[in-house]
């Protein structure tokens, strides 16, 4: 038996992992640095609608990257139901209790996102 620290910290740990090498790293580990900030500064849809309008830019994906990987990281728990495309778009149709619910699930992901970014990526975003 887990508990939810480890079973959040796995779930983000691959998804890290998997970016290390990446060549938007940099900037994706500057976002994970930031957006637990964002969410608790701006709220959750805020945020999420923020990461989803910057990702469209091709400069700005590792946005989206982030995006994706929480929506991955949500449903991979049992958070959100399988198949949400969306991720923003789903939290905009929830009740209150599930929104704060899911802003509370999102700012451990977001901790986790940070802490293990710092770890695992040596690379820093370029000015």
């Amino acid at each position: 038996m887990q508990t939810n620290n480890q079973r959040y910290s796995n779930e983000v740990f691959q998804k890290i992992q998997s970016m290390a090498e990446d060549q938007q790293a940099g900037k994706y580990k500057t976002i994970c640095k930031k957006a637990g900030s964002l969410v608790r500064n701006s709220g959750l849809m805020q945020t999420l609608a923020f990461m989803k309008a910057r990702g469209q830019r091709s400069s700005e994906a590792h946005h989206h990257t982030l995006l994706d990987h929480l929506r991955d990281e949500l449903i991979s728990l049992g958070c959100v139901p399988a198949g949400i495309n969306d991720l923003p778009d789903y939290i905009r149709t929830v009740s209150l209790s599930s929104y704060m619910i899911h802003t509370r699930q999102v700012l451990l992901l977001l901790n986790w996102h940070k802490r293990l970014a710092d770890t695992l990526i040596s690379q820093e975003e370029e000015q």
